[in-house]
């Protein structure tokens, strides 16, 4: 009697164990083409960001947020378009009033390692580590700046958006 028992006890947590494996496996959403079409979206996104600040595009760089966006880092918060828009501008102002190198330095954002995972068909988590290099045409380039994006994206009207970026 105590054996049969202990094979019951046995069976019903090896039924659990494959239970929770395949809905885990299920739970994994299947690359759809729309599926497909939003991660492209996102990766475009996060491109957008990084080219629109090394060129100080200020419309470029403030159109990746949405409207009511949360950007944190280095003890700074900016709520909203029209304070990331702030930000942007005075970056701007100040590599304009700056004086001039010789030879003239440019610098880049480089990302990688870049994961999304998406919540919902209109929500996803973005992570990627950057780096900003700098120097003149031809090099040599130096890493000025490092860290991670932790990044909720939205998708609003069709086109996906910053909602939330911290770096920490």
């Amino acid at each position: 009697m105590l054996r049969l028992i202990k094979n019951y006890v046995v069976g019903i947590f090896t039924l659990v164990a494959v239970a929770v494996a395949s809905h885990q496996v299920s739970a994994a959403e299947p690359m759809t083409a729309v599926r497909a079409q939003d991660t492209v979206a996102i990766q475009q996104l996060v491109m957008k960001y990084a080219q629109s600040y090394d060129a100080l595009d200020v419309d470029g760089y403030v159109g990746v947020f949405a409207e009511d966006a949360v950007f944190t880092f280095t003890n700074s918060k900016l709520s909203g378009r029209a304070e990331i828009r702030k930000f942007i501008t005075d970056a701007k102002q100040r590599s304009a009033s700056a004086p001039a190198k010789e030879p003239a330095t440019k610098s880049y954002h480089s990302l990688s390692n870049t994961l999304i995972e998406f919540v919902s068909p209109t929500e996803a988590r973005h992570r990627s580590y950057w780096q900003i290099v700098s120097g003149p045409a031809g090099g040599p380039f130096t890493v000025g700046n490092m860290g991670v994006y932790e990044d909720t994206i939205v998708k609003v009207n069709g086109v996906w958006l910053i909602q939330k970026r911290n770096i920490p």
